[in-house]
């Protein structure tokens, strides 16, 4: 009979509808934003946990820096796209060379915070950090 009842709720999992789905994954959707913590002068910066279409992006603009790098500057535009204000909205521009040339100037210390938060929330870390939010 235990069985019996599990099985039936694996079907009815199973047969969940798209609203369902969708439903069950909304909470998840709202944007994160992660502040740039350790360094004081930068407790204005965020990092914003991005959708699939933002790491889409993201990845395409890394291609177009990388292609046309003839500056040598490609890594310092990666980085000018992972730095939000407070309501996730970008800071700096990776087409505006003073944006590029100022980020290019920051100590490497400061690069290495900012990167690491980016990573640690749009990489493998990112959904656990996302789960366990949710769930407390």
């Amino acid at each position: 009979m235990a069985n019996a009842t599990a099985t039936e709720n694996l079907n009815k999992d199973v047969q969940m509808n798209k609203e369902d789905i969708k439903k069950l994954m909304r909470p998840y959707m709202a944007a994160k934003i992660y502040p740039v913590s350790d360094i004081a002068p930068l407790d204005r910066f965020y990092i914003k946990q991005f959708n699939v279409r933002e790491m889409t992006i993201y990845f395409q603009r890394c291609a177009e820096f990388t292609e046309n790098n003839a500056d040598g500057l490609a890594s310092i535009r990666e980085k000018a796209l992972m730095i939000v204000d407070s309501a996730g909205n970008p800071i700096f521009n990776p087409d505006d060379r003073e944006d590029v040339e100022f980020l290019a100037n920051l100590p490497i210390t400061i690069m290495n915070q900012i990167v690491s938060i980016f990573w640690s929330v749009n990489g493998d870390d990112g959904l656990k950090k996302l789960l366990a939010a949710k769930n407390s």
